[in-house]
């Protein structure tokens, strides 16, 4: 488990990010916005999907390329 905080121009996150070894099998990770009291399970390739980051966290488009960014360098 892993407590993150990432400032984006249009707001701050707060995001625990959870792995285990059944999850990593299958390249997955549960990711839960302690802010906006949303989570997500995703694989890890399929975080680029902005489509699907905007949907699992209810932002919009824009909002979702910050948290891709994020991630990205936070799961490598």
């Amino acid at each position: 488990m892993r407590y993150v905080c990432a400032k984006t121009n249009t707001r701050r996150y707060d995001l625990i990010i959870l792995t285990s070894e059944s999850l990593e099998e299958k390249g997955e990770v549960v990711i839960i916005d302690d802010q906006g009291s949303r989570y997500t399970k995703v694989r890890k390739n399929k975080i680029q999907d902005s489509e699907y980051l905007a949907h699992a966290f209810n932002v919009n488009e824009y909002e979702s390329d910050e948290i891709y960014q994020f991630l990205k360098q936070v799961l490598e």
